[in-house]
């Protein structure tokens, strides 16, 4: 049975978004594959007839929790099957910045990636989503590094924090946020140290809760080049894929690696700025919240819709809270890792 295509225009939008839940009623009842995921103290049961899809969600959200409750349901469907109905952009362009100023005092987020017809909508009344695609695989290539991860920020905004674009290691559960632009060092920081001993909550993205600085694990994602690897002994590790993602790094999961079990959650004490600087020595130098916020925002602002005022306040708040430093990087990942050990016990 060929389901109806549903037309959302940005003239007819709020009405035509509650038209598409109405639609989409029974998609939760009739989905043949259902999972749990405990994210930030929260539940989150995602609901798909995808289930290579739903695999790696498995993989890629750090959630080794039972469930805490009913939380917020998503469904993730192939527009055209199922009950899942298909979706016209009924506009010339997509404007994004417009489309968020009409849905920010509603109870509704959206996005639209309109190069593959992809849909995520969110309504925050009710703690209900829908990923909406044209095929089984037709996700934006960064997808499953961090699954669901708007939906996270659209629920999760709820209850006093936002999503971070940062990388995190800690010790003893006390930890230091590190945030930076492509090519920074900051991946390669948090991997080595993972490495040596030091934990994280995460590479890319955590949960912070910017009044109390207390962070949580959104996703076990770890990206990495080639050359990177070589420098940590890990180029031919068995968690290693065998082809590199889109931005020709390999993608592979913090547990594949056979470390210690990373905690639950982490308290911040200071916010670092990496920074190749090919010295012999890694050194830490004090900044001001200004340099660091406009270090620390731009990127999660720009990767996450919907939220963009709550996300630069939320940056802004940790980069006031936090002492923040420029850590510039030695060239020895050991020597690196062990200099963060001893900020963060001394700090």
């Amino acid at each position: 049975m060929t389901q109806p295509q549903l037309k959302v225009s940005p003239e007819t939008l709020i009405a035509d978004i509650a038209a598409v839940f109405e639609q989409c009623e029974t998609v939760f009842e009739t989905a043949n594959h259902t999972r749990h995921y405990t994210v930030a103290d929260r539940t989150f049961t995602a609901m798909s007839d995808i289930a290579p899809y739903l695999n790696a969600v498995d993989v890629a959200v750090a959630s080794d929790e039972p469930p805490t409750g009913t939380g917020a349901r998503i469904f993730i469907g192939v527009a055209g099957q199922n009950g899942c109905p298909a979706l016209h952009w009924d506009a010339p362009y997509f404007e994004e910045r417009r489309i968020e100023a009409l849905l920010k005092p509603t109870r509704y987020r959206m996005h639209y990636f309109h190069p593959l017809n992809y849909w995520q909508i969110f309504d925050r009344q009710t703690s209900t989503g829908l990923q909406i695609m044209t095929g089984p695989d037709q996700h934006p290539a960064w997808d499953l590094g961090s699954p669901l991860r708007n939906f996270f920020q659209w629920e999760l905004a709820s209850y006093g924090g936002a999503l971070i674009h940062a990388g995190t290691l800690s010790v003893a559960k006390k930890g230091v946020l590190l945030a930076g632009a492509g090519g920074s060092g900051k991946s390669g920081t948090v991997l080595s140290g993972m490495l040596s001993g030091l934990q994280t909550i995460g590479d890319d993205y955590v949960y912070v809760m910017p009044k109390s600085l207390q962070a949580y694990p959104l996703f076990n994602t770890l990206k990495q080049d080639s050359a990177g690897l070589k420098r940590l002994g890990l180029l031919g590790h068995k968690a290693l894929p065998t082809r590199t993602n889109w931005q020709n790094k390999y993608q592979f999961y913090i547990n594949d690696l056979g470390l210690t079990p990373q905690p639950k959650s982490i308290s911040l004490h200071a916010l670092l700025l990496p920074t190749i600087a090919q010295s012999s020595k890694t050194t830490t130098v004090e900044i001001s919240a200004k340099q660091a916020f406009l270090a620390l925002a731009p990127s999660g602002v720009s990767q996450i819709p919907g939220d963009r005022a709550q996300l630069y306040a939320a940056a802004a708040e940790v980069s006031r809270n936090l002492p923040c430093f420029q850590l510039n990087l030695g060239t020895d990942p050991r020597e690196v890792s062990n200099a963060i050990r001893q900020f963060i016990e001394e700090i």
